[in-house]
């Protein structure tokens, strides 16, 4: 049997198996962002390197972090009751290896220094990492299972905004990146928080005609 074209003229690729590597390696077309979650128990720092990182809302503010529920760090999370979001630049590609345990056994990366209080003084919350673009702290506010993996909503106790002028460190097909150069001329995308000129039209959302019958 011979598949019919797709629309661009391209044959139609078979689907592939439904497996976990083949699910990771199409889930890696998708690029992001890369971050270090970092929580303290008693006086011992703890990192995770994720990429499963999402804001979820505006008013609370919250965010999500996914969490093998095998990793170390599921418990000390939830021993700590807090943890923080560090969002790493793109000079600090050595961090996110050595929290993701591949160097674990290793020396820490030169530069590593955590930051806790902003005034300098210890406020016995989750420590964040100097040099990262930007850091949010949080408490736990739910949790959620997720198959092999636990969803932890945090709510947002801190926002600390890093170093300006740096782009952030990529991940795409299983490789680290980085971001080009913008073009200068290029027209910059709509801010979709704040654009009041962008209009999402839902017609499922349309009320059916009885429901519009004066009562």
């Amino acid at each position: 049997m011979i598949a019919n074209p797709a629309p661009n003229g391209d044959a139609t690729m078979p689907a592939p198996e439904l497996d976990s590597r083949a699910f990771r390696n199409l889930m890696g077309l998708f690029p992001t962002g890369v971050t270090v979650v970092t929580t303290r128990v008693g006086e011992v720092v703890h990192g995770m390197t994720a990429n499963a990182v999402a804001s979820i809302s505006l008013d609370p503010l919250l965010l999500l972090v996914s969490v093998d529920r095998r990793a170390r760090m599921h418990e000390l999370i939830h021993q700590a009751g807090a943890f923080a979001v560090n969002i790493l630049a793109h000079d600090q590609e050595a961090l996110s290896t050595h929290f993701a345990g591949r160097r674990k056994d290793g020396p820490a990366p030169a530069g590593l220094r955590f930051v806790y209080g902003l005034d300098g003084a210890d406020d016995g919350g989750a420590p964040t990492i100097a040099g990262c673009l930007g850091a949010v702290r949080c408490t736990i506010e739910a949790e959620y299972p997720g198959g092999d993996h636990t969803i932890l909503i945090g709510r947002v106790t801190e926002l600390r905004p890093g170093l300006s002028g740096k782009s952030p460190l990529v991940f795409f097909a299983g490789r680290y990146r980085q971001l080009a150069e913008p073009d200068p001329t290029a027209v910059r995308a709509p801010d979709p928080w704040r654009n009041t000129g962008l209009h999402i039209y839902y017609p499922e959302w349309e009320p059916a005609p009885e429901d519009l019958r004066e009562r």
